[in-house]
């Protein structure tokens, strides 16, 4: 279920994790490139075909640090919350042991990443 698959974020409830787009609607025209951009698996993005507006249906889908969607929107409609700095601290939390169980993970799941 993807909200079993969305709800760590290296072992920490991601629910307490403040990290995910907001967008402006008086600056949203509608393109639909943040739908598309974050499309795969995470949709965190939806889009209302009555305001013509994408809308953020899943915050708690989006990849704590990515902010590609912001970046993309040519018309500045997306921000967030926090900063790169939030990340980093975010990221001094998570336990050494923690990181290394998730690249064993990994690496035995992509053995091509290993270089010999």
């Amino acid at each position: 279920m993807a909200d079993d698959f969305f709800a760590k974020w290296h072992g920490i409830d991601r629910s307490t994790i403040t990290w995910g787009p907001i967008i402006d609607p008086d600056k949203c025209t509608g393109c639909g490139l943040c739908v598309i951009t974050c499309g795969e698996k995470r949709n965190v993005f939806g889009f209302d075909p009555d305001k013509k507006k994408a809308v953020v249906l899943f915050q708690d889908h989006c990849m704590v640090g990515c902010n590609n969607c912001q970046v993309g929107c040519l018309w500045d409609a997306i921000s967030f919350p926090n900063d790169a700095q939030y990340v980093k601290e975010l990221s001094q939390t998570i336990s050494e042991e923690q990181i290394k169980k998730e690249l064993k993970a990994k690496l035995e799941a992509n053995p091509d990443l290993v270089i010999e």
